[in-house]
């Protein structure tokens, strides 16, 4: 199994039990935003590879290779 392949509302770790309605909100938001940024950054490192792939095989051409 792959580690994206689980479910984060599936495994709730033992401390949840212990946060106050505040924090429960606070937590939401915070995932929140941190899955969001993980997308910006999984999309920007997405960008760069395709960048790097055609930067690569202008350079092959430049070489005479194919």
């Amino acid at each position: 199994m792959a580690k994206g392949d689980v479910q984060r509302d599936d495994v709730t770790p033992p401390w949840k039990r212990f946060t106050k309605a505040e924090e429960d909100q606070r937590l939401e938001v915070l995932d929140g935003r941190i899955e969001r940024r993980k997308a910006i950054l999984g999309w920007d490192q997405n960008e760069r590879t395709r960048i790097m792939h055609r930067a690569i095989r202008r350079m092959r051409r430049a070489e005479g290779k194919e």
